[in-house]
């Protein structure tokens, strides 16, 4: 079973980075908890979804705030009815221009057959610190420019 699950996670990433939303959302449990790291007043995409409604949502609010360049599985563990992927993202904060690159650890939790349940961990510092930018140049005059230079 764990070979199976282990295939489903990876159909689940070429998915998302083929933004085939439909054949994602079919991966998982119509109860799904899906949970993303950090702090939700933030982070849009931080805290916890219920549902493949809310999945959906979470996934066009991340779509809206960043551009992945990059996403990388470079690890995956399966034990059962877990699966535990280790990798690496690099990404474009959209409203400052910032690249960031975070390592991540997604813990999925299987139930007949679907994902019911998601965890995501990653280095949130740098998405707050990226995210942050807005905030301290928004008082400035309309014509700055954000960096393009990025934490990475």
């Amino acid at each position: 079973m764990s070979e199976i699950n282990k295939t489903i996670v990876k159909d689940v990433y070429s998915a998302f980075q083929r933004r085939d939303i439909p054949a994602l959302l079919n991966c998982l449990s119509e109860d799904v908890h899906w949970f993303s790291i950090g702090p939700p007043q933030i982070i849009p995409t931080a805290g916890t979804r219920y549902g493949r409604k809310q999945v959906e949502e979470y996934l066009y609010t991340l779509e809206a705030i960043e551009e992945v360049k990059s996403f990388t599985a470079q690890e995956f563990i399966a034990d059962g009815e877990k699966v535990v992927a280790v990798g690496e993202m690099q990404s474009r904060i959209k409203s400052t221009d910032i690249l960031i690159k975070t390592p991540w650890v997604h813990i999925f939790t299987f139930r007949k057959g679907k994902i019911s349940d998601f965890r995501s961990f990653s280095d949130t510092a740098a998405v707050v610190a990226a995210l942050a930018e807005k905030q301290v140049y928004s008082a400035k005059a309309a014509t700055f420019k954000p960096r393009s230079v990025g934490l990475i």
